[in-house]
């Protein structure tokens, strides 16, 4: 695969520099709908979206209705308070709503995410990362899905639940 992306932080400098690969020019390679462009995706065969890689992301495991995330941040992802920042925190589960929901709908078919409540049990240390996040659809018709997700810590412990609402594009 060209154009692997590519993330490097420079603690020193508090620098980071990443990159990401182009969009497919295939439109229907460029949505990831259906479990086999998820299985893709862990195989290293396509890429995850520009800003899953942004936030740290990795699909580690994914079955009909369900996926699993792994997020390492950095220095860069804390807040003034020297824990993971809830915007992000939000943007990987925003991120795991919509790869469950790809596990569920067929090629072709687009999703954008609808709803999204983010409840924040206790804050993420960066020492106890890579964290996990885990969604599962409770729900898919022919418009929404409806996801719930968790987010954990190195220790197992929960640090968000969530749940949304996904906007299904049938063609």
């Amino acid at each position: 695969m060209n154009d692997v992306p590519s993330d490097t932080v420079d603690p020193e400098s508090h620098s980071r520099h990443y990159s990401w690969a182009p969009s497919p020019e295939d439109p229907a390679e460029r949505v990831h709908a259906g479990l086999d462009a998820l299985e893709r995706i862990i195989r290293g065969e396509r890429h995850l979206s520009p800003g899953a890689h942004t936030l740290g992301l990795t699909l580690t495991a994914a079955s009909e209705g369900t996926v699993t995330m792994t997020a390492t941040p950095g220095q860069w992802a804390l807040n003034a308070g020297g824990t993971v920042h809830g915007g992000i925190v939000s943007g990987w589960v925003d991120s795991a709503l919509g790869y469950a929901t790809a596990s569920v709908v067929e090629p072709g078919v687009g999703y954008n995410t609808l709803d999204l409540t983010v409840r924040y049990i206790r804050a993420l240390q960066l020492d106890r990362t890579p964290a996990t996040i885990s969604a599962e659809v409770q729900h898919v018709g022919r418009s929404t899905s409806v996801v719930q997700v968790e987010v954990t810590d190195t220790d197992g412990r929960r640090c968000a639940s969530a749940s949304g609402v996904m906007m299904l594009f049938r063609p």
